[in-house]
């Protein structure tokens, strides 16, 4: 073939490709962000916006149900994009292997999944250590080491250890280290109860705690197991539930509901936070952000995906119908009410 004609033939393809490409369907846009700095280029859509290549999804955002999902070993990042065949991709070949999707939201987890054996299970999957792993480990056990090493009002020490711990633990591999640490989940248990004066040391422990396990499977399972037993017949949930009841500072409230939310990935934490009123906390929760700070704002929309996320039921063709979440009406009370008559009705 003449040199002109493979020129027409490659220009040919890559027009060909670029219209299969503009053929995808666009991620839906979101203007609910999470922002944990002041930055806005750090903040990121609360729900991942897939598309149709791998992106990196934040330990606390949301994944809708039938993306492709994946952990990359090399790096403990978890990455996602729209689930579209690509028969030129060997995920074994390239160092990555496949996410099972029962942490995702709206997927109910079959009985076999909820099981409350907490042991081989953790062994079963091996996450492999980031490339950092050396430097990053060093950080994780000083601060390891003086958050357990410190009492609850030793502030000055325990606020910029709990700070490395949250960070390192956006990362899978250092969330399920911590979570596994029994000695150190028990402290940070201790660290969130009223004794520990310090509200911003309770906030930190809320978010690193919150954090480890958040869209971390294998973690929440691994903290749970230290919990629920003789020597500590409660646990994390139960810690927040008091301060969800007894505290008014709505930045202790915004984070520790950022852990029960965490917690309730579990099935049965879920239940044992109904159990325990969980409908009038929330209750009493939204209704104590209708001020109108930042920080109050910031806890009503915590309910309301709370609820959202854990507790509206919706079968197959009813996501065109049910109403989107509006913080400026009663949306939120109004279902909240109409759980507690639901509630009501069946222990009636």
């Amino acid at each position: 073939m003449p040199p002109y004609g493979k020129l027409l033939a490659c220009l040919i393809s890559v027009i060909s490709l670029l219209g299969a490409r503009a053929a995808l369907p666009s991620p839906k846009a979101s203007t609910d962000l999470l922002c944990h700095t002041n930055h806005a280029s750090d903040c990121y859509p609360r729900i991942f916006q897939a598309t149709e290549h791998f992106r990196t999804v934040h330990d606390d955002q949301d994944l809708p149900p039938g993306l492709h999902v994946r952990l990359n070993l090399a790096t403990g990042v978890k990455e996602a994009r729209l689930n579209i065949p690509d028969p030129s991709e060997d995920d074994t070949s390239s160092g990555l292997t496949i996410i099972d999707d029962f942490h995702l939201v709206g997927h109910e987890p079959e009985p076999e999944e909820a099981s409350t054996d907490h042991g081989d299970s953790l062994s079963q999957h091996p996450i492999r250590p980031p490339p950092d792993a050396v430097s990053e480990g060093s950080s994780f056990s000083s601060a390891v080491s003086e958050i357990k090493q410190h009492g609850p009002h030793d502030t000055n020490e325990l606020l910029p250890a709990l700070t490395e711990l949250e960070d390192l633990s956006h990362s899978y591999h250092w969330g399920l280290s911590l979570a596994k640490d029994e000695p150190l989940v028990h402290k940070l248990f201790q660290l969130l109860l009223p004794s520990t004066l310090s509200l911003e040391v309770r906030s930190l422990a809320a978010l690193a705690f919150g954090t480890a396990i958040r869209n971390n499977p294998a973690a929440l399972a691994a903290a749970l197991s230290h919990f629920y037993k003789d020597e500590w017949p409660e646990g994390p949930l139960e810690a927040v539930v008091m301060a969800l009841l007894h505290e008014h500072a709505p930045a202790l409230l915004n984070r520790m509901m950022f852990l029960l939310s965490s917690l309730c990935q579990n099935k049965d934490q879920l239940q044992r936070f109904l159990d325990a009123g969980g409908i009038d906390i929330l209750m009493a929760v939204y209704d104590a952000g209708s001020a109108g700070s930042e920080d109050e704002h910031k806890l009503r929309k915590k309910v309301t995906h709370f609820l959202v996320d854990n507790l509206i039921e919706s079968g197959p063709g009813d996501e065109d119908t049910s109403p989107e979440p509006d913080l400026d009406t009663d949306w939120t009370m109004v279902q909240l009410h109409h759980l507690k008559e639901r509630q009501s009705a069946v222990t009636s």
